[in-house]
């Protein structure tokens, strides 16, 4: 994570945003850094060879099934307790809502077996943990928090071993968008970005992914979800004071995926405030009938 960029577009976010808005980005900056604290650690990965990468991206198959990143038991512990501790003190819960946070026994839900399986199944994890730990809607220990600080200190473990299999695929990770999921650890898209195109040579849109960052070029008329090229079926919308961040509906599936348009906003771009910044599309969206279709937790190895 380049912290320095991250910093930089809250900021200016931040010289706009009030209320709870502005809260929230807040606490998210302070993540952010313990996530890229995390990240910095030099940990050995193993990539998978050019030519097994190549074939994994033509049958659709996620490069971290071939070879995924082992993460530490230990290291994890320490970055869900980082994370926990923060959220509980930094994100304005209720009082019993930051206690049973601060009381929540995450060493039980973690083990050598449980953290590999999530490395390509996050949702299946969480969901597990969720019910091990007693989390409900109707309880100050919600799955919500759970997902949020399991998944939080999951990512930066997934990020460096992403940038070193990217590079596997060489100049292929252009081309690697035949689905809207990562073609690194197979989790759905986050958002995208359009009119920005040297990074990717040439892309037109490009996906991101919110689990372990990789970008890799999509079709410019293609639903993220379904992979519908119907442009009767396909549109965008957005708020009418944000015209950079926009929202691709399809009416073939009913889902939907978040966009920025680099040109309309006309400041850098860090993908993970982008991210942040677009979360109210998904209000937008659901508003309008669509939802942000996925795989249910299935793991796609």
């Amino acid at each position: 994570m380049n912290l320095d960029l991250v910093n930089q577009v809250t900021k200016t976010y931040l010289l706009k945003a009030v209320g709870s808005e502005a809260a929230r980005l807040r606490f998210l900056a302070g993540v952010w850094e313990i996530q890229s604290h995390i990240d910095s650690t030099d940990r050995p990965y193993q990539a998978p060879s050019v030519e097994d990468a190549r074939q994994a991206l033509a049958v659709g198959k996620p490069l971290f099934c071939l070879s995924a990143p082992t993460v530490s038991v230990a290291e994890y512990a320490d970055a869900v307790a980082q994370i926990a501790r923060y959220t509980s003190e930094m994100a304005g819960l209720e009082v019993e809502q930051a206690e049973a946070l601060r009381n929540a026994d995450f060493t039980a839900v973690i083990d050598e077996e449980r953290l590999a399986a999530a490395v390509t199944s996050p949702e299946a994890f969480v969901a597990e943990a969720a019910s091990q730990l007693g989390a409900r809607s109707d309880t100050p220990l919600t799955p919500a928090t759970i997902a949020f600080v399991l998944v939080s200190a999951l990512v930066p473990f997934l990020t460096g071993p992403s940038r070193i299999a990217l590079e596997a695929l060489g100049e292929s990770k252009r081309h690697a968008g035949r689905t809207g999921r990562c073609p690194v650890c197979g989790a759905a898209a986050s958002m995208g970005r359009m009119g920005e195109s040297t990074q990717l040579q040439g892309a037109e849109r490009v996906l991101w992914c919110g689990m372990c960052h990789a970008e890799w070029g999509y079709e410019r008329l293609r639903c993220v979800r379904c992979g519908s090229r119907n442009p009767d079926k396909l549109r965008y919308t957005h708020l009418e004071e944000d015209p950079a961040h926009r929202v691709h509906l399809c009416d073939e599936c009913h889902g939907y995926a978040r966009f920025v348009f680099v040109d309309d906003l006309g400041m850098p771009v860090a993908m993970i405030v982008e991210d942040a910044i677009a979360a109210t599309l998904d209000a937008v969206a659901l508003e309008l009938g669509y939802t942000a279709t996925g795989d249910g937790g299935k793991s796609p190895c």
